[in-house]
């Protein structure tokens, strides 16, 4: 059984860049998510569409909530510094195979750091030790060899080629590769 905390928590974990929150998100958010998401390439590789408008960042915030509540989902800002970096979460829940898969993007600012690694480890740590999942999946495009290097740096094994898996909106249809973790 899933052990689902009532209130979402903070996690926080120290690495060589020093300490890094995940937080829930809030009201305060949504102008740096509105703003991140300005960048193309966070489109290019996730679920996020382009253009992005600040009424999408609104809706994706106060969702958030109303997600994590119903055990549909669960998301933190990154923030190292006291700055917000971008966001994490589960979704994807499966809670009677104890299984979900991480999502994540990063501001433009952020990346090539190691902190989407560490906030990836953290959440994995969380997911499976706290929350008690016993597999947590990934995907990446097959061209976001970025994303690839993370989940592997935060031990995640690569499971599969899945051909033909997501259909981008222009409609072009990509190849994801699956990686995973399960509890030992």
């Amino acid at each position: 059984m899933i052990s689902w905390p009532v209130e979402q928590p903070t996690l926080v974990s120290t690495s060589e860049l020093g300490e890094i929150t995940l937080r829930p998100l809030r009201e305060e958010d949504i102008d740096a998510i509105f703003q991140a998401c300005q960048d193309p390439s966070i489109s290019a590789f996730t679920r996020v569409p382009y253009p992005y408008d600040r009424e999408m960042a609104e809706d994706f915030v106060r969702g958030c909530d109303i997600s994590y509540r119903n055990h549909q989902g669960i998301v933190f800002a990154i923030e190292i510094a006291g700055r917000f970096a971008g966001t994490i979460g589960l979704h994807g829940i499966q809670l009677s195979d104890h299984c979900a898969e991480v999502g994540y993007w990063i501001e433009k600012s952020h990346r090539g750091k190691g902190l989407c690694t560490a906030a990836v480890r953290s959440l994995l740590d969380f997911s499976l030790n706290i929350m008690e999942f016993r597999r947590i999946e990934g995907m990446a495009d097959f061209n976001n060899e970025a994303s690839q290097r993370v989940m592997e740096r935060a031990g995640m094994t690569r499971d599969a080629l899945l051909r033909n898996r997501v259909t981008k909106p222009n409609g072009d249809q990509i190849d994801m590769v699956l990686f995973s973790i399960v509890r030992s």
